[in-house]
């Protein structure tokens, strides 16, 4: 499941939802292959099994942050949205030329594109924009949203922009759970803004956006599961899975539920399926910042790069990506830590 967990983002997730997701990303694999993409999946696998440092192949996942500015303060993220120090990553939003030539620089490899970070995607145009340009180079566009939209067309214009896969992120029915965890967001506007984008699927004939909903299981959300499973039948989601958040060890009590308690809940607990980002995939900020993954995105000094400085391509080989290479092959190579992000990482301590 490691290719399931780094680049699908499906932690929490139980077997039986990883299945179906490894179904659903299965057929988009197929859908969106070519030749040359096959061919550079089959070098990265074999770079990844190998342990390589230098890599002959370029990344076939990408997860890029359009924004990280949101529109809700949900607990718990992005350190509760509260302002950038004036040495951490400032809050912006990517111009869509940048993302077009971020794309272009590897779209002949590329089998799907995670186009969310740390922000709600659809508070700004250029998503669409950004969404229909990938889409019409054959790559498969993932978003999730919380679905707080005012716009009266922008179920319309969702559907339009052949949007492959919408994660609703919504953990509550009502008011008076969601808005303890989503903070400033109002899951009725969320759930009407859901129907319309199903309502402009079923109006389109078209199949897309597949719509899995994000149901976060918390002490006080737990005993909405059944009118979220109601809600989601009635309004034709194509999935619904129940999750594990994850908190810090000091969050109190109520935020951990009877089916995911407190004890199952650190990243250090888990069962390490090693890390495939290093081979298959990256995170890239909005503002070009490129990192190995999404565990440190506010701290622009662990950065591998800049994107839009240097062509990916030419980064992919870096310095620093053959040093954490290396120390993902090698945990024993402490003095490779102190330079680079991974060396942080409980899967290269050995």
């Amino acid at each position: 499941m490691g290719l399931l967990d780094s680049a699908l983002a499906t932690k929490g997730a139980g077997a039986t939802e990883r299945l179906k997701i490894l179904k659903r990303h299965g057929q988009a694999f197929v859908r969106h292959a070519t030749a040359k993409k096959l061919w550079n999946f089959y070098k990265a696998e074999r770079n990844r099994m190998r342990r390589r440092a230098v890599l002959d192949s370029l990344p076939y996942i990408l997860k890029i942050e359009s924004t990280n500015i949101c529109n809700l303060r949900c607990a718990y993220c992005y350190d509760d949205r509260r302002p950038p120090t004036p040495q951490e990553r400032p809050f912006g939003r990517m111009p869509f030329d940048r993302f077009r030539e971020l794309v272009d620089s590897v779209s002949p490899y590329l089998f799907k594109i995670n186009l969310y970070g740390f922000g709600e995607p659809f508070l700004f145009p250029e998503t669409l924009e950004m969404i229909r340009y990938a889409t019409d180079q054959n790559i498969g566009v993932g978003v999730s949203s919380n679905l707080n939209l005012r716009d009266p067309d922008i179920a319309r214009r969702i559907v339009a922009s052949g949007l492959e896969v919408l994660i609703f992120s919504c953990h509550g029915v009502t008011p008076q759970t969601s808005s303890r965890f989503m903070r400033g967001g109002d899951p009725l506007l969320a759930l009407e803004t859901l129907r319309a984008v199903l309502a402009a699927r079923r109006a389109a004939g078209s199949r897309t956006p597949f719509i899995d909903w994000q149901y976060c299981v918390t002490g006080f959300n737990e005993h909405e599961i059944p009118q979220a499973r109601q809600k989601a039948a009635e309004l034709g989601v194509d999935q619904v899975r129940f999750i594990k958040p994850f908190f810090p060890a000091d969050a109190t009590d109520e935020w951990f539920s009877t089916m995911f308690p407190r004890q199952t809940f650190t990243h250090e607990q888990e069962t390490s399926p090693g890390c495939s980002w290093l081979y298959r995939s990256a995170y890239i900020n909005w503002d070009g910042g490129l990192i190995p993954c999404c565990r440190d995105p506010r701290d622009p000094s662990v950065d591998f790069g800049n994107v839009f400085e240097t062509p990916l391509p030419k980064l992919w080989n870096s310095e620093k990506y053959q040093a954490a290479r290396h120390l993902l092959a090698d945990p024993t190579h402490h003095d490779l830590r102190a330079g680079i992000v991974c060396g942080r990482c409980p899967v290269t301590r050995g």
